[in-house]
This record gives structure tokens, C-alpha cells and sequence, in this order.
């Protein structure tokens, strides 16, 4: 019994994938022609001033995570199984800042017809983490939350929540 080789096809659109998920996360795949499913691990990081402000934060940091989860869902029309999340505690990183991270775990297959929606949806996620990355929560609040008022963050972080 000869092994199905992928097509050309499926292993461009697997290095379309790993460069999309070189900016926050990692892929791991396997081809299963006519597929290829693909195992995504997403980073969600955010800088904190202290262990406290993160422990504060970290509500925030959940509804990010069921808000990536159901675009994610939703943008793939239920293609992509839905993603396993897990918020760690703060951590200080060796040169003393602190920060939180969300690690987002999915997968989904792909085939050379059904791509184009798959990657638009994990495209805006992984946009989404990179944005965090960069600039915080302050650029993706809708409403302004800061450090100096974490008594807003849980109602804020209920009303996101499905």
C-alpha cells in the first residue's frame, strides 16, 4: 500500500499557515490527503507593572481568550474545533518585567478548496495577539481600563462572556 503524497497545493498553503503562525504561536501538521490538518498554538501576552496589576489583569486577559475563541469558531463557519485555553499566573521574564500569557491550543483541517475562510479567521487571531503584544489591552478595550482601576475589569470581563 503506496502512501498518498500531498499535492503542491497542500504543502504551499502549509507554509502560508506557518508564516501566520510565526508571529505569535507555532503550528505543528500532519498531511492526511486530500487534507492537511493543522495543530495551532496561539500566544496571548500582555506586560503588566507588577505580579499584582497581572492577577488584576487576568479576567481581561480570559474574555481576550473567548472572544479570539468564538471569532475563531465563528470565522471558520465551526471549521476549526473549538480552541483550549489556559491563562498563566504572572511571570517575571530575566530582565524583571513582568507579564501574563494566554496560550490558545486549536486545530482544524484544511483542503485545497476549503482554505481561504480557515485562514482569513486565524489570520485576524493571530493579528489580534501580535496587536496585545505590542501595545496591551490598551488598544483592544473597547472601554479605557487601566492598572489604577481594577474594580471595573470583572464587570467589564462578565459582560464579554457568553
Amino acid at each position: 500500500m503506496a502512501l498518498a503524497v500531498p499535492s503542491p497545493k497542500l504543502q504551499a498553503l502549509l507554509k502560508d499557515f506557518q508564516q501566520i503562525a510565526s508571529m505569535s504561536g507555532y503550528l505543528n501538521h500532519a498531511f492526511d490527503p486530500p487534507q492537511l490538518r493543522l495543530f495551532f498554538t496561539l500566544y496571548g501576552r500582555v506586560m503588566v507593572a507588577s505580579p499584582e496589576d497581572g492577577l488584576a489583569l487576568t479576567p481581561q486577559l480570559q474574555a481576550w481568550c473567548d472572544t479570539v475563541s468564538s471569532r475563531l469558531r465563528e470565522g471558520s463557519s465551526g471549521t476549526i474545533m473549538q480552541p483550549q485555553v489556559q491563562v498563566s499566573a504572572p511571570q517575571t521574564m530575566p530582565d524583571g518585567r513582568d507579564y501574563l500569557v494566554a496560550t490558545l491550543t486549536f486545530n482544524t483541517k484544511v483542503t485545497e478548496t476549503s482554505y481561504l475562510r480557515i485562514r482569513t479567521a486565524i489570520l485576524a487571531a493571530y493579528q489580534e495577539a501580535v496587536k496585545m503584544r505590542e501595545a496591551g489591552f490598551s488598544v483592544l478595550a473597547e472601554t479605557p481600563a487601566t492598572s489604577s482601576a481594577p474594580e471595573v475589569l470583572p464587570s467589564g470581563d462578565g459582560a464579554e462572556r457568553p
